[in-house]
């Protein structure tokens, strides 16, 4: 039996809705429903009920949603006493990004944990913030960074920071953008970020406002994707001012002169592992290092 496999199950009959429980998993409804399947072919019994108001669950299956809760925390639980009875914690940590390392202090938390915590090792996957939302939805995170603010009930978020954002264009493009206003920038190729980063709205909130349309050119997640478009004259983006002056200081980018836009930062992991020591202590050693350089 596939632990992922009663999540799912637990999560749909609180939703009571193949594509919200979709949702919420950070996966398709038809893979939701392949797992409903599959636990249902290997307990041979129903658990739900297609009805006009969803996903209905039989008598059965509410009384199996208490035990599949009672088996997914106790198989955290063996994990956190797993990792709590080593004379020092012995593990890996995956670690979402969504920016650069060097803006989101990644050598300051290494030194950090090999001095504190030398039996963690962090493997570091590189996403946007959607990303790593889904990752550590899904399991394939055990923590990550990301932009904007958090509301899942699934997630617990730790403020870090707020991010300072700023329009960067290309260097050969400073000649005319020097007197520039907002409805020449609209014309330029914009770079965007795509639905799963909240640093689209923030663009598009940028020329909604003054009734303006502008060039939608490129789309990426990716930040650094962005700032490597930018430095190669393909279009405009909002940037992380730190990875935007690192493109003005390597001479492959200007800053357009435009009050900057703001972002929080923070870094997430779940409800279901608030208690695993190996995330205590890689969270510790994060909110150290924030607190030191802020």
């Amino acid at each position: 039996m596939e632990l992922h496999h009663l999540q799912t199950f637990v999560i749909v009959a609180e939703e009571q809705s193949i594509t919200r429980a979709a949702r919420r998993l950070y996966t398709t409804p038809s893979a939701v429903s392949m797992h409903i399947k599959a636990l249902e072919d290997e307990l041979n019994v129903r658990l739900f009920v297609r009805s006009s108001r969803g996903m209905q669950i039989t008598e059965i299956g509410e009384r199996l949603r208490e035990k599949a809760r009672s088996t997914l925390h106790a198989a955290q639980e063996m994990v956190n006493y797993a990792s709590a009875s080593q004379e020092y914690l012995l593990g890996n940590i995956t670690l979402g990004l969504n920016a650069s390392p060097r803006y989101l202090r990644i050598a300051q938390l290494i030194k950090a944990l090999n001095a504190d915590c030398p039996g963690i090792d962090l493997l570091m996957k590189n996403s946007s913030t959607g990303g790593v939302i889904a990752g550590v939805k899904q399991g394939q995170m055990d923590v990550g960074f990301c932009f904007g603010e958090i509301n899942d009930p699934l997630l617990i978020s730790q403020p870090l920071g707020v991010a300072e954002l700023v329009i960067a264009a290309p260097i050969v493009w400073a000649a005319q953008l020097a007197d520039a206003d907002w409805e020449s920038i609209a014309c330029l190729p914009w770079i965007n970020t795509g639905a799963d980063c909240p640093f689209q709205p923030l663009i598009d909130a940028l020329f909604t406002p003054r009734g303006i349309s502008y060039r939608q050119q490129v789309q990426t997640d990716d930040e650094m994707t962005r700032g490597a478009l930018v430095a190669a004259g393909v279009g405009i983006s909002l940037l992380e001012r730190q990875e935007a002056q690192e493109l003005v200081d390597a001479g492959s980018a200007i800053l357009w002169a435009a009050p900057p836009t703001y972002c929080d930062l923070s870094i997430i992991y779940p409800v279901h592992r608030q208690h695993d020591p190996l995330i205590k202590a890689v969270m510790q050693r994060v909110r150290q290092v924030w607190e030191q350089e802020s």
